[in-house]
């Protein structure tokens, strides 16, 4: 205000630098510094923005997070590497935000167009994480999430040599969660139906490592559980599909089932 009253706020405004103008008015003792706590708090408040997105995704983003960072650790990743896969799982989908929910919900198969839009959310997860400086470490892994070892994944068809630990692990924990939840397509799969569905996979198209240290953490029941139901209470969890792979994989189904096309 005493700066409105003198016009040193009016001249502020014609200044050059508009920006850095701007952010000097800001009072000193209000500001935040980005702390490693403070940006965990961030990322998860924004998982549960995520997962609100769709009432077939409750909690989603928190499972794929708490997965991911106990297949890392037993692993034997760096604390900082951990960390790093945690807020990457917490924000894996956030490009989501900007698809449509008649897609993200639709219960009958995609068409080609919309599988494109449904594929396009890991490509936007990349691009807003990059652009956040504090997550920027964890853009790349964060949209590698629908990768796979064979180059079968997208939205880039990295294979295995490009792809590194930690986006090895994302891509199993967003799988594990994945086929454990309800969805509009399907009903949700057993425990003991996720982790042989995933198995049959191990080493073509999901890493190896990653899939054993997930079943060994099951084993231990350090992780795993009921599978989540979906929004109607009560609805009842049933059979897996008979094929034993993902019905909801655009590659494989692609491959399989060349009129339907599948999403997670």
């Amino acid at each position: 205000m005493a700066e409105a009253r003198t016009g040193k706020f009016w001249k502020r405004l014609a200044e050059q630098d508009l920006a850095t103008s701007v952010w000097a008015l800001e009072p000193a003792e209000r500001a935040l510094v980005a702390t490693p706590e403070r940006l965990d708090l961030t990322a998860r408040a924004f998982a549960r923005i995520i997962d609100a997105k769709s009432p077939y995704t409750s909690r989603h983003s928190e499972g794929v997070a708490r997965t991911a960072t106990a297949i890392g650790a037993y692993l034997g990743l760096s604390d900082p590497a951990v960390r790093d896969l945690r807020r990457a799982g917490l924000l894996h989908d956030i490009g989501k935000l900007g698809l449509p929910n008649t897609i993200l919900d639709k219960p009958g198969p995609l068409t080609a167009e919309e599988t494109l839009v449904m594929r396009r959310h890991a490509t936007l997860t990349g691009e807003i994480l990059a652009r956040v400086a504090p997550f920027g470490n964890v853009a790349e892994i964060a949209a590698n999430h629908h990768e796979r070892l064979d180059g079968s994944g997208y939205p880039r068809g990295l294979s295995e040599e490009h792809l590194d630990l930690p986006s090895r692990i994302l891509a199993v924990a967003d799988v594990f969660d994945a086929l454990s939840q309800e969805r509009p397509y399907r009903p949700a799969m057993l425990l003991d139906q996720v982790l042989a569905t995933m198995s049959s996979d191990k080493g073509a198209r999901l890493c190896s490592e990653s899939v054993d240290a997930l079943i060994e953490l099951v084993s231990k029941k350090e992780i795993g559980g009921s599978p989540v139901k979906g929004p109607a209470l009560g609805a009842t969890l049933m059979r897996s599909p008979s094929s034993g792979r993902y019905p909801w994989c655009p590659g494989r189904a692609l491959r399989n089932r060349k009129t339907s096309l599948r999403k997670i």
